[in-house]
């Protein structure tokens, strides 16, 4: 079985407010793992860049068609990353690096991939931050 189904559209966590409709962590809307990553068009490129490097990790990209109502959202393509049920802690820690350092995404947009509870990603994050800091 999958483990957290339900994510957070802008900063991943998982759990639940009060009522069960939005995110505890800062009340934006759920949506499905499978749901497209609301992610700008530069990060979007970047990843589809660096596709064949995310399959090592387990992290493969799909592109959805998008229909909306507005006239500009007619064709626009969404990207959906598809990963791996459970991460190990090193490969999450590996694959975010990986993100922050070599494909250059800011570490908003990293949160909007939803990989893991923000807690986790923000926390390797800033732990890198720190061991790269010179003394």
């Amino acid at each position: 079985m999958r483990s957290n189904i339900i994510r957070c559209l802008e900063c991943g966590c998982s759990r639940l407010d009060s009522q069960g409709l939005n995110c505890a962590r800062c009340g934006t809307a759920l949506g499905i793992r499978d749901e497209r990553c609301y992610i700008t068009e530069d990060t979007k490129a970047k990843l589809l860049a660096h596709s064949e490097d995310l399959k090592t990790f387990g992290v493969t990209l799909e592109e959805h068609e998008i229909l909306g109502k507005h006239i500009d959202m007619i064709g626009a393509i969404g990207l959906a990353l598809a990963v791996a049920d459970s991460l190990d802690k090193g490969v999450l820690r590996k694959l975010i690096l990986f993100l922050r350092n070599k494909v250059q995404i800011p570490d908003e947009e990293i949160l909007r991939l939803r990989l893991d509870e923000p807690e986790q990603v923000l926390g390797i994050l800033d732990a890198e931050e720190t061991n790269d800091k010179p003394l």
